[in-house]
């Protein structure tokens, strides 16, 4: 691949930022339509995760919301 002037390395460190990129959001967006939030944490949840690609999905994984019951 030197011939061609692709570097292999670089190749796969920007498809695993890109596959995060795609990914992380996507995965949590579907765990977060399964949690039945109520609308405000559910709207200000999805706003995070879209907005923030990479570090709002990290967000949410670490604080993980719980539904409250009522």
């Amino acid at each position: 691949m030197d011939a061609l002037g692709i570097n292999v390395g670089l190749l796969l460190i920007q498809f695993v930022f890109v596959a995060a990129m795609i990914g992380l959001p996507v995965v949590s967006l579907i765990d977060l339509a399964r949690k039945k939030l109520p609308g405000t944490p559910l709207a200000l949840w999805v706003l995070v995760i879209c907005v923030v690609p990479v570090l709002g999905p990290l967000a949410y994984w670490i604080v993980k919301p719980t539904p409250v019951n009522i």
